[in-house]
């Protein structure tokens, strides 16, 4: 069996970050015109200096510089870093992502509980697959809509 998955196997290496200086309502801005994004890894060149997420924009006024209302108090992960280990931080209240920074403590990439999902179900057993199946079925009261079809073999990729 291959070793234990990583954080940098599955981190999110573009990750768009916002300066201390940038205005709350630049953020906020920013946060509309980018799909997903309810926050941002605060950086100070490649250097994080705190998250602020959309709750800490919320009551602030428009013109305070950000690094007056980010969190600064964060849990960072390293690209080294199990990504079982990972997820144990992120059932935390309140933690959805952790920046992941390397040796010098600069930002490489961020770790969101949905990349953690996906590496979760990317390494399940077929045995795993089906537990999981009846497991939602005996929660939802009934068999969850899904089909199993071929797919041809030119269209398959291999890792």
């Amino acid at each position: 069996m291959p070793g234990k998955p990583t954080v940098g196997e599955y981190m999110t290496r573009d990750v768009e970050t916002v300066s201390p200086d940038d205005t709350v309502a630049t953020v906020a801005q920013q946060m509309v015109d980018t799909t997903g994004h309810k926050g941002f890894p605060v950086t100070e060149g490649r250097t994080v200096e705190g998250f602020v997420s959309a709750g800490d924009l919320l009551l602030a006024d428009d013109g305070a510089a950000v690094f007056t209302v980010m969190s600064t108090d964060l849990i960072v992960a390293h690209p080294d870093m199990r990504v079982t280990d990972a997820a144990r931080v992120t059932l935390r209240p309140g933690i959805q992502k952790l920046p992941v920074v390397d040796d010098a403590d600069n930002l490489v990439g961020l770790i969101s509980t949905a990349d953690l999902a996906r590496a979760q179900i990317a390494r399940a057993t077929p045995g795993q697959r089906g537990t999981l199946m009846r497991t939602r079925q005996h929660l939802h009261r009934g068999t969850p809509a899904h089909a199993r079809r071929g797919v041809p073999a030119r269209q398959r990729t291999h890792n």
